[in-house]
């Protein structure tokens, strides 16, 4: 995946759940997207459709 499938990314998650705070994509596996925030904090989103789910809301 290059830089601009990633930023890419990054934009439609930011935009989707309104986050106030910036993300870097770490890993994509299938519909898994592993991000950090700008605070170090590592999450997973599962896309669903045009959504991002963070992985603890699926379970």
């Amino acid at each position: 995946m290059d830089y601009e499938e990633e930023k890419q990314i990054a934009e439609e998650i930011m935009k989707g759940r309104r986050l106030p705070y910036s993300i870097e994509i770490l890993n994509v596996e299938g519909n898994k997207i592993t991000v950090r925030n700008n605070f170090g904090s590592t999450m997973i989103y599962i896309k669903k459709g045009d959504n991002y789910f963070l992985e603890q809301e699926i379970k």
